[in-house]
């Protein structure tokens, strides 16, 4: 059966609703689910019919959409950003030392217990992170970047937020959205029967498809494109084979995956894969043992839009399960089968995927994928918009040292009654004065200062004053100011828009909002001393 790689690049946040989250929120996956791929294809094969429904007892039907063993459409994992390959759920048998930090730089020794246990186990750690892949000699860990919006509810033909009859607390109810972030690559892949390719080539042609909810809201936009592949694999083994007993079977699960029990009731028992493999295949796997068992429980469900309800929460097995057989083979066939068709129910929708002997090694490095490396263009501004552009960027300058002038204020608080509010008065009238002369200059306030012009009584209140927080001289701390005016900003500040467009701190800024701030600092003792 050939292989349709689905290439799908997000322009926007996708929210695919999982059941994490609280009631006033919606998480999605931290994939895209096969069963919303299959539900946009289904939009667009009923736009190429001009049907309005399907027509479920239409063998091409059937077919294309809901006969697990003729169609199934894969889950969107992430693909991985050097070699280009679609990322797979980590195997829950991997372990780490619990101190040790997986980076982009460092490679970091992981254990997989499902190969080999000993006695130290009890101070390793499971992995968190949800993808991995192979390369550059290590495996690499993947996770989507998400993001996080917060909404308000609003009524659709009012366009605002209203109450409702049935909701009386309703109005302006906030809720968060936490979705998969724009500007990322996922892959899923379509299997289906010779004769369907062609069907399946016309409705991916057109590259913009909207996936997943809140579409009207800035959600589900994505470009996809596709690939035809006949011997198409979902892994490659990694590892040396010899790591693996002839006796010794390690299954994979690489989606969630529903099972049933005795009773035909849907259940996350990992004991269950063995009977789902038997049936499958026609093996005879005994039950594992529980040592042998690497697994998670999660709730899976849907949403229907013919019956525009959700579909039932059931327990399943999690992507990423671990389960070993010892004693235990399958033929070539029964392995091929298995890769193909994979286990349980809704396998059209890309659950119960599996690998056999995937991951080979007891001990292996890892690391984190490294970050991209985003080169900055500089923007072309037209030359008659350069005098406006320069305005700008001067104004934007004097926002940040005015938020620096306020922070530094505030921690320049001068003792209460140690100097008169004449002598503070005095001190703005000549630091205004140097402000309003073009341009700003300090010499009306270094002759008010000097020692010869000052009074012997002005000038102990001056010396004596101290600022409350760092027990400094006022008369000192001015002298500071007027000797190095840029001093008192830690950071110069500087807004840039390209190589023709900048603003930074010259000495007539620095000198002008050090004026400023002296003037500020007197202000504020001069009211602190009326209270």
């Amino acid at each position: 059966m050939p292989a349709i790689l689905v290439t799908i690049k997000t322009l926007q946040p996708i929210l695919a609703t999982s059941f994490q989250g609280d009631p006033n929120s919606d998480v999605s996956y931290d994939y895209i689910p096969g069963s919303m791929i299959r539900g946009a294809i289904i939009g667009r094969y009923l736009q190429q019919k001009r049907l309005k429904e399907l027509d479920l007892a239409d063998l091409e039907t059937q077919r294309l959409f809901f006969q697990a063993n003729q169609t199934r459409y894969l889950n969107a994992y992430l693909v991985s950003k050097q070699e280009q390959h679609r990322t797979l759920p980590v195997p829950r048998s991997w372990y780490k030392p619990k101190d040790a930090e997986i980076s982009e730089h460092t490679a970091t020794h992981i254990y997989d217990l499902s190969l080999e246990q000993d006695d130290e186990q009890d101070s390793l750690k499971v992995i968190r992170d949800q993808f991995c892949t192979f390369e550059d000699s290590c495996v690499r860990l993947y996770t989507p970047a998400r993001r996080i919006n917060i909404h308000n509810t609003r009524d659709r033909r009012k366009g605002r937020s209203s109450k409702r009859e049935d909701q009386p607390g309703s109005e302006g109810a906030i809720f968060r959205y936490d979705a998969l972030d724009a500007g990322q690559t996922f892959q899923s892949v379509i299997l289906c029967k010779e004769q369907d390719v062609e069907m399946f080539t016309q409705l991916l042609r057109q590259p913009d498809l909207w996936l997943g909810g809140s579409r009207s809201a800035g959600y589900g936009h994505t470009q996809i494109s596709h690939e035809i592949q006949d011997s198409w694999r979902e892994f490659q083994p990694w590892g040396e084979e010899e790591e693996i007993d002839a006796e010794h079977l390690t299954i994979t699960l690489l989606s969630d995956t529903v099972l049933r029990d005795d009773n035909g009731q849907p259940s996350a028992d990992p004991t269950l894969i063995a009977a789902a493999i038997n049936t499958t295949c026609g093996s005879s796997l005994p039950t594992p043992e529980p040592k042998h068992l690497f697994s998670s429980q999660t709730y899976i469900g849907g949403f229907n839009r013919k019956w525009g309800l959700p579909l039932p929460q059931v327990p399943a097995i999690t992507a990423g399960t671990v389960v070993v057989f010892e004693n235990a083979t399958l033929t070539d066939e029964q392995v091929q089968q298995l890769h193909w068709q994979g286990i349980g129910d809704r396998r059209n929708e890309g659950f119960g995927r599996v690998a056999i002997n995937w991951h080979r090694q007891a001990s292996f490095q890892i690391k984190k994928p490294p970050k991209p490396s985003f080169k900055i263009q500089e923007p072309s501004i037209n030359p008659t918009s350069l005098p406006l552009a320069q305005r700008m960027v001067a104004q934007l300058l004097r926002q940040k040292l005015d938020q620096l002038l306020k922070t530094e204020v505030d921690h320049r608080k001068l003792e209460t009654g140690k100097i008169s509010n004449s002598q503070l008065s005095r001190l703005q009238l000549v630091a205004r004065r140097g402000l309003s002369s073009e341009p700003a200059n300090l010499q009306d306030v270094r002759n008010f200062l000097n020692r010869d012009n000052l009074t012997k009584t002005a000038l102990e209140q001056f010396q004596k004053t101290r600022f409350k927080q760092t027990n400094e001289s006022f008369y000192s701390w001015l002298q500071d100011r007027l000797n190095n005016p840029q001093s008192w900003i830690a950071q110069l500040p500087e807004i840039r828009l390209s190589t023709e467009v900048e603003a930074t701190v010259d000495d007539s800024l620095a000198i002008e909002y050090t004026l400023k701030l002296i003037m500020a600092v007197a202000k504020q003792a001069a009211k602190e001393n009326q209270r």
